[in-house]
């Protein structure tokens, strides 16, 4: 899908984690942190188009033609991609330009091993302390995770948007806010690595990750722990080998 096929627009991808404070006027940039103004806008509109697989691995990105669609300077488009490759979402290369990364099969299955260790633990937590109605809650979302559409802009982004509540809801169970803000970025680049299998994920590979979540939120409603933690470890290190990326 091409880029120019996802239209601009705000909110459709609900940050993870908790929210950081803006950036004050004149800020400077710091690495990682989150750019403000126009800047910020199109490093916001620019990471959502990477979450939905509309920029391919290894894809150039013209700071020209996206002062363009951006109606902007290049300076602000390229505060935007410094913000994105201090991520891990593109590199800058000195006089070749900049280009969305291109990891190994090898990495990506690496790093979905050690996210699914980190979600897994996670998941433990939240079976040992969820209250009250949280865990029916976490059972209704895992409930309305769609398979259709998936190939169109607008499905993905409810399939994501689905999926990222899903997750948060444990983080919320769980309670552990210092842990979460710091693996957030890692679970949005989780996302752009996938998307990056998107043509060929089949609905029945998108069922088998409902069933699979399903499965985690009965084990963490009935305060099944380890149990909880293996589901999460298996559901999110296998991810790549059912989207086709391996």
């Amino acid at each position: 899908m091409l880029a120019s096929e996802i239209p601009l627009m705000e909110g459709d991808i609900p940050a993870s984690g908790p929210s950081r404070r803006p950036s004050a006027p004149g800020e400077r940039l710091r690495s990682g942190s989150a750019p403000s103004g126009k800047a910020g806008e199109i490093a916001e509109e620019l990471e959502r188009r990477l979450m939905l697989g509309a920029y391919r691995f290894g894809e150039s990105l013209s700071i020209i033609q996206l002062a363009q669609q951006f109606d902007a300077s290049r300076q602000p488009v390229s505060m935007a991609l410094s913000h994105l490759r201090s991520i891990g979402y593109v590199d800058i290369i000195p006089q070749v330009g900049c280009r969305v990364v291109s990891p190994s099969v090898a990495e990506i299955n690496d790093f979905f091993l050690a996210m699914g260790r980190m979600e897994g633990v996670v998941a433990g937590f939240a079976a040992e302390r969820h209250e009250a109605d949280e865990g029916r809650d976490l059972a209704s979302i895992a409930s309305r995770a769609s398979a259709s559409n998936l190939d169109t802009a607008a499905g993905r982004t409810a399939y994501i948007r689905t999926v990222n509540q899903f997750h948060d809801q444990i983080w919320r169970m769980a309670r552990s806010p210092t842990l979460e803000g710091r693996i957030a970025r890692l679970r949005k680049l989780s996302i752009f690595y996938l998307w990056q299998g998107a043509p060929t994920l089949a609905p029945v590979a998108a069922r088998q990750l409902n069933q699979e979540r399903m499965e985690i939120a009965v084990a963490i409603v009935g305060r099944e722990a380890r149990q909880a933690e293996q589901l999460m470890e298996s559901h999110i290190a296998g991810k790549p080998a059912v989207n086709g990326m391996t």
